[in-house]
């Protein structure tokens, strides 16, 4: 193994991944034992960042948002899918109260806010809340044809998702808007708005397949290839810190409250009941096929140019590997 240290980035939408990295055990004393450091990408220089998304680095691990790893891949690099995990994260189409719409038929020729930020990297909150609304509108019979999606320029910063939205629901600049995770508890807490649709509210008909959902785990190729010690590694404590997550319900509950950036109140709120028992990633048929719905929403609507197959993308050595391993320790 030639490897000595790598890089690694968790987006804040409640995964294993961010339990295993802030509790020592899991992952530190694993990797001393190695020889190999860890370095959350996070703590390097910000012109550094961009890898979260491009994964211009050869030895990066990530987890989260399925959006981005889905156009590197489109788009030439090398990141390899060696985990997937769902979590409902409940997402609405929120209108202001005083509003007369009450449901989702009532948005026909009605204005929807999408927020844009247009750049060199993938805007994937644009396509988040495209396709959240999407689900919203086919559960209920109502075409895009039907709506206008009205663009509203956001903010870089993640604490800006939300505001520039609601900025333009107060405002009347919209009628509608998707509001997802801890902002979504906090505007429907302050009484000025109410929801029309719940994204998750209806599984067995509509399934909410969006940037979060699924999450997924991912890592560079180059590391793959040179030290799959290493990535059956970090596999294993991602397993470890799920299974601990569903005995150890209020420290999972503190850990995503630090997360997400909400009161513990706010996560629970977000997170629908039994979520501490969903964190733990496979490569399921389930998973593969909602990140094939993912992918071919991204290609229909441009996010992503080239096309390619979802199956052969996963490498499962590792995940069986880590798997074996655990089984083996547990005598």
């Amino acid at each position: 193994m030639s490897v000595q240290e790598f890089r690694y980035t968790i987006c804040p939408v409640s995964n294993a991944g961010f339990i295993a990295a802030n509790r020592d055990e899991f992952v530190k004393q694993a990797y001393e034992k190695l020889g190999v450091s860890p370095t959350r990408l996070q703590t390097l220089p910000r012109d550094r960042w961009h890898v979260h998304f491009d994964y211009q680095d050869d030895a990066l691990f990530r987890e989260g948002g399925n959006i981005p790893p889905i156009w590197a891949k489109s788009s030439g690099a090398e990141p390899v899918l060696i985990g997937i995990a769902f979590l409902y994260v409940r997402h609405y189409v929120l209108v202001r109260i005083d509003s007369d719409i009450n449901r989702i038929e009532d948005l026909r020729g009605k204005k929807l806010g999408v927020p844009s930020r247009p750049g060199p990297i993938v805007d994937w909150y644009h396509a988040a809340v495209l396709r959240g609304y999407g689900t919203a509108l086919n559960a209920r019979g109502v075409t895009p044809g039907e709506v206008q999606f009205i663009d509203l320029p956001a903010g870089q910063s993640h604490s800006d998702f939300g505001t520039v939205e609601s900025g333009a629901l107060d405002t009347g600049t919209v009628d509608a808007i998707f509001a997802r995770f801890v902002f979504a508890q906090r505007l429907l807490a302050s009484g000025k708005y109410k929801a029309v649709y719940e994204t998750s509210a209806d599984p067995e008909y509509v399934w909410p397949v969006n940037n979060e959902h699924p999450n997924i785990l991912t890592v560079s190729r180059s590391l793959a290839e040179s030290a799959p010690e290493v990535v059956v590694e970090w596999v294993k404590q991602t397993i470890r810190a799920a299974r601990w997550a569903k005995t150890h319900y209020p420290e999972t509950v503190e850990l995503f409250s630090r997360q997400l950036d909400g009161s513990p109140g706010e996560v629970i709120a977000t997170l629908q009941p039994g979520f501490n028992y969903t964190l733990e990633p496979s490569l399921s048929t389930k998973g593969l096929i909602a990140l094939e719905s993912q992918k071919r929403f991204l290609f229909d609507h441009g996010v992503i140019s080239r096309d390619f197959d979802i199956e052969t993308w996963k490498n499962d050595y590792f995940l069986n590997t880590a798997l074996q391993e655990l089984e083996a320790e547990a005598g």
